[in-house]
């Protein structure tokens, strides 16, 4: 049975990984705290490379200081971790199910490119919806996870919908070493695609660029790779490289095409302790 820690996990998330681990199980042996009811803590801190924003070919580095809290009853949790919010509302195990709330990164004006910039800002945007997945333990070091997620803006910032579906593998190399392996592919609806991807009239006056009305379709396929390696039974070190492409009208939007570029890439290194 294997475990990851929850800022690992939330560190994954704020990458936009693909990729889904047990959360449940812990590697016979290693070291480190077990999932007990209650609540658990943890801090962390990383850095983050990544594009500038949604399609972007420029890119930056990002601090992302993380804080976790879960409270645990049995099968049952909630749980703050990093940009999001998510409880496990059954008992089963290996199968969980409930309401994920997420932050979702705009576009704002420091971004390097002039034209793009000059289409205005994206506001952040909170997403809320469901989530669901499955753990299939393979052995007492390996497992696979397979999820889905349905959210849409609660935030009057895109107005739009969006569902996700991930598949995970991962297995502990050492008594301490833990690789991740992940897939993703996301679909997002028509106002979502036009929040991050169109050009209205007024943006194609300001930065010369097409006017481009995006449509619904599946924006993006993600692949995930990552090692965490548990320091002690407090402290946890994790690196992690991503790619993802852009699909559909996310690739053909002219912030895309003309300005950007359909391969988006990421890499981060973070550490966490446990309390």
């Amino acid at each position: 049975m294997i475990q990851m820690t929850r800022t690992t996990l939330a560190l994954i998330a704020i990458v936009g990984a693909g990729g889904l681990v047990p959360a449940k199980a812990q590697a016979r042996g290693a070291p480190g705290p077990g999932n007990q009811d209650g609540f658990q803590f943890e801090l962390g801190a990383g850095a983050f490379v990544g594009p500038d924003y949604k399609g972007s070919s420029d890119y930056r580095v990002m601090p992302i200081p993380f804080a976790s809290i879960r409270y645990t009853r049995g099968d049952r949790y909630v749980a703050l971790d990093g940009p999001g919010l998510k409880a496990n509302i059954v008992s089963g195990g290996d199968f969980e199910l409930g309401p994920l709330i997420t932050f979702e990164m705009g576009r704002d004006n420091d971004i390097e490119n002039r034209t793009v910039r000059r289409l205005g800002e994206v506001d952040d945007a909170i997403m809320a919806g469901m989530f669901a997945s499955k753990r299939i333990d393979l052995d007492g070091s390996a497992g696979i996870e397979v999820g889905a997620q349905v959210l849409t803006d609660v935030s009057g910032t895109n107005d739009g919908m969006t569902a996700k579906f991930e598949v995970g593998y991962n297995r502990f190399l050492s008594q301490r070493t833990m690789l991740m392996i992940g897939a993703s592919t996301s679909w997002a609806d028509e106002k979502y695609m036009q929040a991050y991807f169109g050009v209205t009239p007024v943006g194609a006056a300001a930065s010369g660029l097409p006017v481009y009305t995006a449509g619904s379709g599946v924006e993006n396929v993600e692949l995930t790779a990552g090692l965490m390696y548990r320091i002690n039974e407090r402290w946890s070190a994790l690196g992690m490289v991503n790619y993802q492409r852009l699909l559909d009208t996310a690739a053909d939007s002219p912030i895309v095409h003309f300005e950007g570029s359909e391969d988006q890439a990421g890499i981060m290194f973070g550490v966490s302790r446990s309390f």
